[in-house]
């Protein structure tokens, strides 16, 4: 769904990361307001996650592969706000080091995937949670949550590429919700599966959906339990994803502009290909994603504990 650069025009990305950066600096500022911070690390390993798992697509239909955004699952795990903050880290580490996503792209890719698909999710849970009650509605909700950000996201997208002239919006709307229903399946089982296992396990690491001021337990075990997991998944995982083009790109093929993409920004590992690892075939990717992992956990790391020494300060 990371729209490259070259499909939007000059107004729409300038507007888009206006919106952008003014949905991550509300995300920002209610975590520095917030009295009880989920651990950096925690945040950090679960941005390496996020990252790791959107590295894996697999086939989702006839000529079209996805892969776990994480929108609504992140944000059932650390709340909607730290889930725009963990979003807009994993975007900006695609687009910097691997051309996964334009430089002039992100603040749409950031609405889309960060703010308007963990909003929805979110939202959605919520709802169905507090009709349905216990275990099984957080779960439920969560699935449907996934589900329809994911559709959220694809028509935030569509959106923004027919403002852009790219496409008319009567055409590109449906082909682009049609082409994400598969997906959007594919986001709420495996939201729903993670969810379900933490719920079972390690409730605690749910403070998103359960709001009752708990802290989490064994921050330090749950870090390295996370990030450990993500580093499995970049190295043994991803190097086995599905080359098919995912719903933006099938789109892009099926409407005939797909050849407007092109890269503004020269990053190091232009598609998960480090250039002296091109020796290593399939596992090239691994060597990458591994890199990108662990820059993902650290940025967060960073921002996580920059925003907790100011809230600490601001407290004073």
């Amino acid at each position: 769904m990371h729209v490259p650069d070259g499909f939007l025009s000059a107004t729409v990305a300038a507007g888009a990361w206006a919106l952008g950066a003014g949905a991550l600096g509300g995300a920002l500022g209610a975590e520095r307001r917030d009295p009880e911070p989920v651990p950096a690390g925690v945040l950090g390993a679960l941005a390496a996650f996020v990252f790791a798992a959107q590295m894996v697509n697999v086939p989702v239909a006839p000529g079209t592969s996805g892969h776990l955004v994480g929108a609504t699952l992140t944000a059932a795990l650390v709340g909607p706000w730290r889930a725009v903050v963990v979003m807009a880290v994993v975007l900006a580490v695609q687009a910097l080091l691997f051309q996964d996503g334009g430089i002039t792209a992100y603040g749409v890719n950031l609405l889309a995937m960060g703010a308007v698909a963990v909003l929805v999710g979110y939202a959605s849970t919520q709802a169905i949670a507090r009709r349905v009650g216990g275990v099984r509605g957080l779960a439920a909700g969560a699935v449907v949550g996934a589900f329809l950000a994911t559709l959220a996201g694809a028509a935030v997208i569509a959106a923004a590429l027919a403002a852009s002239g790219l496409y008319p919006a009567r055409g590109i709307l449906p082909v682009m919700l049609l082409t994400h229903v598969p997906i959007g399946l594919l986001e709420a089982a495996l939201t729903g599966a993670i969810l379900a296992t933490v719920l079972l396990w390690r409730p605690d690491l749910a403070a998103g959906l359960q709001r009752d001021g708990r802290p989490v337990a064994h921050p330090v075990a749950s870090t390295l339990g996370t990030l450990g997991l993500a580093l499995l998944v970049a190295a043994f995982a991803a190097p086995f994803a599905s080359a098919l083009p995912d719903g933006l790109e099938a789109t892009a093929e099926r409407l005939g502009f797909a050849g407007r993409a092109r890269a503004l920004w020269p990053a190091p590992a232009p598609d998960y290909e480090l250039p002296l690892a091109a020796a290593l075939g399939r596992f090239a990717p691994a060597l990458a994603g591994l890199g990108g992992t662990i820059a993902a956990a650290g940025l967060a790391w960073v921002l996580s504990r920059g925003l907790s020494a100011r809230g600490r300060t601001g407290h004073r």
